[in-house]
């Protein structure tokens, strides 16, 4: 399946992405234009654009992803700081993924929500349907998130479905996600070893893997009958239990009862979604508290302020920067007029530049590099300077009523902002036609880059169709080999197969005996064989109430008495043969894995009743007529395939030869010798004639309980 998650990683969508990856979903992630990290391993493709980015639609169209995963309340894009940027973004954005999605009839949407859009105190649970009471404007952003996506569901050809978590709890990995209850506790316990606590608080919280495995069932759903579910433990707890629990592994925390107003629950009822999904709760407070606490205080460097005393200092180093360019013309301004001031004495009386006015000069300089500021500022310093220069000669009242002077003044500010004007024209002309440029050159880079990532899956499909390990080349070739085995030997050489197909060298077979056992049929290790020859299975209720549901049985808890992974063979709705499995990597029980197992189990079967068919058809010629006697030649074909299967270490058996003092036909051999012994046992005839008895997964010492037995009745018996 294709998930197509929106939202920047952090601890929680790490969680959700590793457990869709897991089972062997393709991931692709919209992660907003804030994200500067590399593409993890576990994401298929990412792309970094803005929510409100007219790409989506490419992209959309490039991926047709079978659900999109808007992230919302867990978005870490969103801060929340500036709350009326914030939630125009998040509004708008949510809005433009949702059009795109329904323009490209996207199957499935889903939006997270939080226990935030409720504020008001409720002594019972509270319902999916019940009406939102946010008053801050994060819940009132998020419940407004919930309000688009009922009116589009509502009126758009879109399955949206809302799934709001109740307190996520998690181990934060840097400051930043130190945002629910149990960390800000924990990390002021660590800080302060003072923990101030509000006793009339109540609530229940979900930490973060059981949050994922919630996520990942309503995803895989192939129908869901509501629209809006709560996901939460719905197991109360306080702010004096949460440091209550962590006081139990850290003894000198202190604890300051701040407790103000009156009591105030908020809960959020789970029980639609547990019934529906099947959601349990595996993560306790009393088990997942102290591991956070712990955590956070072994890596406390990472919750430090020291980052953001850092970037403050290079906030400021930034601004002052800043300052200086700003600062760096009037500085130049002046350091040029020095110079020219110079100039323009010297000028003075001269024959050759008396006519020559250097400071109009360098007035047109600076207006034709910096603009109308700098053309100012130098017009003012040159008329300082020629002010100060003609006091040389001239008293203060003379220059002032001198009208030149206000004519050389005039006609210096008009140049200059006449040539700085032009100027900041020019210059806001070729930043406009750059700024188009790089819009350009952006929208460019994004169709080139959606284009890159449409040849990479083309590529990687293209190649998974000519080589493909689980293909129909391959699924042909298990039917091949199967059907190409003797018609006894199918069950030994199944165990073989599957353990190729499933990547572990541990499997057994065991035959179904009586309403209890089962016997050991074939085995490829030792460690296959780790239940021995015969197996209660009754005592293995988690494993049975699977097979008999028709499931394959996966040992989560990993209990050392069960197989990792079991499945079975059925014949009218009930099991025959088990299929159990050892040395599998975790990662590889999955539901894939499962599903494989089950049609390879449906496979075996069917060339074992194929081999069946073909024995019963045959049972005229292979048995001595009225007895279970195998003939010679039935019996020579049975020896050799138990021989062969016992050479690649599948089984071990022992033929015992019989005789009695007394003389006794086939008939009656038959009915003596097969009351004693097990139903998986063979009688033949050798090709000596002699009558012999065939021990399946039996070695020498076992078979000595069988010659005992005999010997009580007067027959004797010796190893061939």
């Amino acid at each position: 399946m294709k998930v197509f998650i929106v939202g920047k990683y952090n601890t929680f969508l790490d969680e959700v992405i590793k457990k869709l990856h897991k089972e062997n979903d393709k991931i692709y992630v919209l992660t907003g234009e804030n994200y500067r990290g590399g593409k993890p391993s576990r994401v298929f493709e990412q792309y970094i654009f803005p929510y409100t980015s007219d790409s989506i639609v490419e992209i959309l169209d490039s991926v047709q992803p079978d659900v999109i995963l808007f992230s919302g309340a867990y978005d870490s894009n969103f801060q929340w700081q500036n709350i009326r940027n914030e939630s125009m973004h998040y509004l708008s954005g949510l809005i433009n993924i949702i059009l795109s999605a329904e323009s490209h009839k996207i199957k499935r949407f889903i939006y997270l929500s939080s226990h935030q859009v409720y504020e008001n105190h409720s002594d019972t649970a509270i319902l999916p349907d019940a009406k939102t009471t946010a008053t801050d404007y994060t819940g009132i952003a998020i419940a407004q998130g919930e309000d688009l996506c009922r009116h589009f569901n509502e009126t758009a050809e879109l399955d949206i479905s809302i799934l709001r978590i109740d307190n996520l709890y998690k181990m934060p990995q840097n400051l930043e996600e130190v945002n629910d209850i149990c960390s800000v506790l924990c990390l002021e316990a660590i800080k302060e070893g003072t923990v101030t606590i509000n006793s009339n608080r109540t609530f229940s919280m979900l930490g973060v893997l059981d949050a994922a495995f919630g996520i990942y069932d309503l995803i895989h759903a192939t129908e869901h009958k509501d629209f809006i579910y709560n996901l939460s433990s719905a197991q109360p707890i306080t702010e004096m239990e949460i440091v209550s629990i962590i006081k139990s592994i850290d003894n000198s925390i202190a604890i300051r009862d701040d407790t103000q107003g009156g009591r105030q629950q908020i809960i959020l009822d789970n029980t639609s979604f547990n019934e529906e999904f099947n959601f349990k709760v595996y993560h306790t407070y009393d088990k997942t508290i102290p591991e956070i606490y712990q955590k956070m205080r072994k890596n406390r460097k990472k919750y430090q302020t020291t980052k953001e005393r850092k970037k403050m200092q290079s906030q400021l180093f930034l601004r002052l920067k800043a300052l200086l360019g700003a600062l760096l013309p009037f500085i130049e301004n002046c350091i040029i007029f020095i110079p020219v001031f110079m100039i323009n004495n010297r000028a003075v009386g001269s024959t050759y530049f008396d006519k020559l006015d250097f400071f109009l000069l360098y007035v047109l300089l600076f207006a034709g590099i910096y603009g109308t500021k700098q053309a100012i500022f130098s017009a003012t310093l040159s008329m300082a300077g020629y002010c100060f220069r003609q006091l040389y000669n001239r008293t203060g009242i003379d220059l002032l009523i001198d009208h030149n002077t206000y004519l050389w003044i005039a006609q210096l500010f008009i140049v200059a902002m006449a040539v700085g004007r032009l100027r900041d024209s020019t210059k806001t002309i070729a930043y406009d036609k750059d700024e188009e440029i790089n819009f350009l050159n952006s929208q460019l880079e994004d169709l080139v880059s959606i284009n890159e990532s449409n040849n990479r899956i083309k590529n990687i499909y293209q190649n998974r169709i000519l080589d493909y390990d689980d293909s129909l080349v391959k699924i042909y070739g298990i039917t091949s080999e199967l059907d190409s085995l003797e018609a006894g030997a199918v069950l030994f050489y199944a165990a073989d197969i599957i353990g190729r197909i499933l990547n572990t060298e541990d499997v057994a077979i065991y035959t179904i005996a009586n309403g209890d056992y089962c016997r050991l049929f074939s085995a490829t290790s030792a460690k296959a064989k780790s239940l021995g020859k015969s197996v209660k299975y009754t005592n293995m209720p988690e494993m049975m109430a699977a097979i008999e549901n028709h499931q394959v049985y996966v040992n989560k808890t990993m209990n050392e008495e069960y197989p990792l992974m079991a499945s079975a063979m059925y014949r009218s709705g009930k099991p025959i043969e088990l299929i159990m499995l050892w040395g599998l990597p975790f990662e590889s029980m999955s539901v894939y894995q499962c599903n494989l197992l089950t049609v390879l189990g449906y496979m075996i079967y069917n060339s074992v009743e194929r081999a069946d068919r073909y024995l019963d058809a045959l049972a005229n010629t292979r048995f001595v007529t009225g007895t279970k006697l195998l003939t010679k030649d039935a019996f020579a074909e049975l020896d050799t395939t138990y021989h062969d299967a016992m050479e690649k270490g599948f089984t071990e058996y022992v033929v015992l030869s019989v005789s009695s003092e007394r003389s006794m036909s086939y008939k009656e051999w038959s009915d003596t010798l097969s009351s004693k012994l097990r139903f998986s046992d063979y009688l033949g005839i050798n090709e000596e004639g002699r009558v012999c008895v065939l021990l399946t997964n039996s070695n020498a010492m076992d078979a000595q309980f069988i010659i005992q037995r005999f010997a009580e009745m007067g027959i004797i018996c010796s190893p061939v």
